[in-house]
């Protein structure tokens, strides 16, 4: 009985909580022959301020600017999602991600940074 009480309290503890906001930004990680490519996804409701570049501070001081040659025709977003590229294989990532976002009916973008 006992048992039953603590399995149902867990459950209903893990039950409730409230679900992970959606993140702003999605990393993805490729292999791109010997190096790796990063490039960033913005959420569909967002678009990517290309007049002031992502950059990605690794946990050891390396910054890495995001970039595509595909902008908006205004030049003031990315048409197509930015890269860079980080030399050697890595299947993860950690450092401080800086980006500025807009939403896509919105003229004034924000800063946001996530920590990978």
């Amino acid at each position: 009985m006992r048992a039953g009480l603590i399995a149902a309290v867990l459950c209903t503890m893990a039950c409730s909580r409230e679900p992970r906001a959606p993140q702003p930004l999605h990393l993805e990680i490729a292999s791109a022959g010997q190096d790796t490519r990063l490039t960033l996804i913005p959420a569909a409701d967002l678009k990517l301020n290309a007049r002031l570049k992502p950059a990605l501070e690794l946990r050891d001081g390396t910054l890495l600017r995001f970039d595509s040659p595909h902008l908006t025709p205004d030049s003031a977003y990315f048409a197509d999602p930015p890269t860079a590229s980080l030399r050697g294989h890595h299947r993860t990532v950690r450092g401080t991600l800086r980006a500025s976002v807009c939403g896509v009916n919105e003229a004034v973008c924000r800063s946001i940074t996530i920590e990978l």
